[in-house]
């Protein structure tokens, strides 16, 4: 088979075409969503049980789109509506031991609440802090999927915690290797990510433009042994979050859609990918309508907008 490489890194920078972006899809739903997030939050008890809810499905999703596990649909369900249950699980139910699951999901669970904790504490983003939450997230994975010298697939121990040490280029089966940021630039780029960040951070840039582009720019360098998936989703959820929005979960279902958007920012063509992230918070906003009828306007609302 003949492998074709496909650089996805370079130098980290926040291009013109990501300046061009537009949020508008998610700009026309914020105001009347902030008035009600704020109503919302007067029924504190009723508020809360929706975003506990919220953070259990990102953290079954996120290790679901990573294909680190799988989980039934209906157990899924379950486990969002009334928390992370071993008892709840059937046989079929997972392709993984049950205890297994069970920790990865109390890890990606635990790392979704420490990244709201850095926001309310207004802890800065740093490489530090990054390796701590990568730390988190991989608690109870011991082991990543490399390759030996001649291209045979094993499991070799996971680095937690720290930048990897040696390549980590994905092959697909039809022989196309993506190329990242090299172990020897990892540690500089990590540190170019967080300094554009922070000035971005003083500008008038929308944040979902924001969490898309650190969420790009942290996959691209892919400076974790694995991991790098959830544990963008994280960062740019820790963005979301502290703009008042929500978590980056990407469901199942809108996997391919995901990854596709991805491609299309690796050729800095950026709008697909933010249009994605700002649907997925139009669907949470939708999502903590409290009545049928409330649901109903901002539905009608939304596709006056975005056809």
């Amino acid at each position: 088979m003949e492998i074709k490489d496909v650089p996805l890194w370079q130098p980290i920078r926040f291009s013109e075409n990501w300046e061009r972006c537009s949020s508008s899809k998610l700009d026309a739903i914020l105001p009347s969503w902030l008035r009600k997030r704020e109503r919302l939050k007067e029924n504190a008890n009723e508020y809360a049980v929706f975003m506990e809810r919220l953070k259990r499905q990102h953290a079954i999703e996120t290790g679901i789109v990573e294909k680190l596990y799988d989980l039934s649909e209906g157990v899924t369900v379950t486990f969002i509506k009334e928390g992370f249950i071993e008892s709840y699980l059937q046989h079929g139910d997972t392709n993984i031991p049950q205890g297994q699951l069970m920790a990865y999901l109390q890890d990606n669970l635990e790392a979704l609440n420490f990244a709201f904790d850095v926001v309310k504490n207004d802890r800065p983003l740093t490489t530090s802090f990054i390796k701590e939450l990568h730390q988190l997230i991989t608690r109870h994975q011991d082991t990543a999927e490399g390759r030996d010298q001649f291209g045979n697939r094993l499991q070799i121990p996971l680095l937690k915690g720290a930048f990897k040490e040696s390549e980590n280029n994905p092959t697909r089966p039809d022989g196309t290797r993506f190329i990242y940021c090299p172990p020897i630039h990892v540690e500089a780029e990590m540190d170019s990510l967080v300094a554009i960040y922070a000035e971005l951070e003083t500008q008038k840039i929308k944040p979902v433009v924001l969490a898309a582009w650190l969420h790009h720019a942290f996959v691209a360098i892919h400076p974790f042994q694995d991991g790098n998936g959830r544990m963008a989703r994280l960062l740019a959820s820790l963005v979301l979050i502290k703009h008042e929005l929500f978590p980056l979960t990407v469901i199942r279902d809108e996997a391919m859609r995901y990854f596709d958007a991805l491609e299309l920012a690796d050729a800095d063509e950026p709008q697909a990918f933010i249009d994605f992230v700002s649907e997925t918070q139009a669907r949470n906003i939708f999502e903590s309508a409290v009545t049928p009828n409330e649901m109903n306007k901002m539905l009608t609302f939304a596709q006056e907008i975005w056809h």
